[in-house]
Formats: C-alpha cells, sequence, structure tokens
C-alpha cells in the first residue's frame, strides 16, 4: 500500500476522478491557493488539471489496471499537485500575473496582446470545476455557484471524521454526480493506509502505578485561602501538607484523605466545588 500525505490533494484529484468516471473528459479545474505571506495578499490561482492528472485518469478507468498502479499513479499526481500548492502560495503562479497584466492593456488603452485570444487561454478561464476548501472546521457547510453554465461549483470543508461538500451545477447532472465522487473516495479509502494510529486521552481516576510523582507546594507558599478549607503548609517542610477544617462548614472525606488530584485546580474563592474538584484528574498516592 502506498499513502498520500495532503488531503487536500486527495479531494482534488478525487474530484476530477469522478468527473472523467461519468463524463469521460479532463476538464480545466480551479482552487485558490491563500497568499497570505505577502502584504495586501490574496489568492493565486490553483490549475488542478495537469498532465499527472490526465495520467490518473486514464489508469483509473483502464479495467487492466491494478491497484498498485492505481496508487502510484495517485501518489504521482497528489505529489506533483502539493508542490503546485506550495509555489501558488509562494507567489510563482501565472494566472493572477497574466490577468493582471492584460486588465493594464485595456485601462491604459494598450493593445491586448494575442496571446490573450488564442485557444488556449479560452480554455484555461473556461473552468468546469470551480472549487474551493474552506479551511475553517467549525463551518457545518458552505458552497457557490459554478462559474461556466456547463460547470460545477464545487465547496468542501475537510473535518478530522469526514470531508462535507456543496455542489451545485445550473444544467449538469448534480446529483449523479455526486453519487460518482462518493464511490470515487469510497475506492480511494479502501486502498489508503494510515500514516499513523492516534489515541486520545482521558483523565482517569484509576491510581497510577508507575511513575508517580508527589505534589509538593512552592516553598514560599504560606498558606492559601479556599472556599471551603485552608491549607497550610510548614515552612521546615514544604511536602507535608496540613490541613484545617472551617467551623461552618464540614470537609469531604475524600478530600481529607492523604491524596492529591492531577489536574485539580486552587485558587482563592474557587467557584468550583470541591465535591467535583475531587472527582477531576488522575488520583496519586502521597508517601
Amino acid at each position: 500500500m502506498i499513502n498520500v500525505k495532503s488531503p487536500d490533494s486527495v479531494v482534488q484529484m478525487s474530484i476530477l476522478l469522478a468527473y472523467y468516471r461519468l463524463y469521460g473528459k479532463v476538464v480545466c479545474a480551479y482552487e485558490p491557493v491563500l497568499t497570505k505571506r505577502f502584504l495586501h495578499g490574496r489568492t493565486e490561482a490553483m490549475r488542478s488539471t495537469t498532465v499527472k492528472t490526465a495520467e490518473l485518469c486514464a489508469v483509473w478507468a483502464h479495467s487492466a489496471s491494478t491497484k498498485k498502479q492505481k496508487m502510484e499513479a495517485l501518489k504521482e499526481a497528489t505529489q506533483h499537485h502539493s508542490k503546485l500548492v506550495k509555489e501558488a502560495a509562494d507567489g510563482k503562479g501565472v494566472d493572477r500575473h497574466l490577468y493582471a497584466l492584460k486588465c493594464i492593456a485595456e485601462k491604459n488603452n494598450l493593445p491586448v496582446p494575442a496571446f490573450f485570444s488564442c485557444k488556449a487561454w479560452k480554455a484555461l478561464n473556461h473552468t468546469v470545476l470551480s472549487t474551493s476548501n474552506c479551511g475553517n472546521p467549525a463551518i457545518r457547510l458552505f458552497g457557490f455557484g459554478p462559474v461556466v453554465d456547463d460547470g460545477f461549483g464545487i465547496g468542501y470543508i475537510i473535518k478530522d471524521n469526514g470531508i462535507q461538500y456543496s455542489i451545485s451545477s445550473k444544467h449538469r447532472q448534480t446529483r449523479r454526480y455526486a453519487n460518482t465522487l462518493e464511490e470515487v473516495l469510497t475506492e480511494i479509502g479502501q486502498m489508503l493506509n494510515p500514516l499513523s494510529s492516534k489515541s486520545m486521552g482521558y483523565h482517569s481516576v484509576d491510581p497510577i502505578k508507575k511513575n508517580q510523582q508527589i505534589v509538593k507546594p512552592a516553598p514560599e507558599l504560606d498558606s492559601i485561602s479556599i472556599k471551603d478549607a485552608e491549607i497550610k503548609t510548614s515552612s521546615r517542610d514544604p511536602s507535608v501538607l496540613k490541613i484545617k477544617k472551617k467551623k461552618r462548614r464540614g470537609l469531604s472525606s475524600s478530600f481529607l484523605s492523604k491524596s492529591s488530584y492531577v489536574g485539580r485546580t486552587l485558587r482563592r474563592q474557587s467557584s468550583l466545588e470541591l465535591s467535583k474538584l475531587d472527582k477531576v484528574g488522575t488520583k496519586l498516592s502521597q508517601k
């Protein structure tokens, strides 16, 4: 199995693969890349349709292609896409530069070069797949319309537990394209291996048997007043805690026991109840 590092590159390739599987064509695709590192920088146009992308579509559409060949083609296409994204973010794109030259010529009544009337320039600016990745996972959904009559507008948000899409078009098979995209993503997901495994940490009330550390107050600490208790430390032996009950209210037995809790917050006039503080963190036994 071959791992692919960039989730955005995989999504971009899946969008083009789905269109090729449905219509049998490799079309122009657009993805904005932020240029925030520059003063007043906004975006640069990233063109996901490359020679590597065309090769990827051909390999995945061929019935004789093996799983290894498909994954190798996907790896090369995504790596090339990531390289172009980095160049665009570094201000090395060409779309914005060429468009600015065209606008300057028109604004100053200068002759517009013939290049801007050629077939290649028109094909580059006929964006059938207009895409955008929203980097804020807090947003539930976002989208926009197509920029050409025969195109799709595809907004997506990559989250930890999935990808959310908003796909729109004027006169195309939007639902059918969305179903094809789902099939492509499922197929890719079945072939990929995770780069690493992650485990979530949590607080436990079970005693820690190894690497125990005694929580000691600061030597210069003399007295900390809390809502329901007063903790005093001896200046000679800071590791010894002396807990004094207040007359107006008793203390819980767990708080009076010779134990401490990692994560417990002790501060003056704490708004947290001691019964709740006792249940927070990992219990450590003091010697």
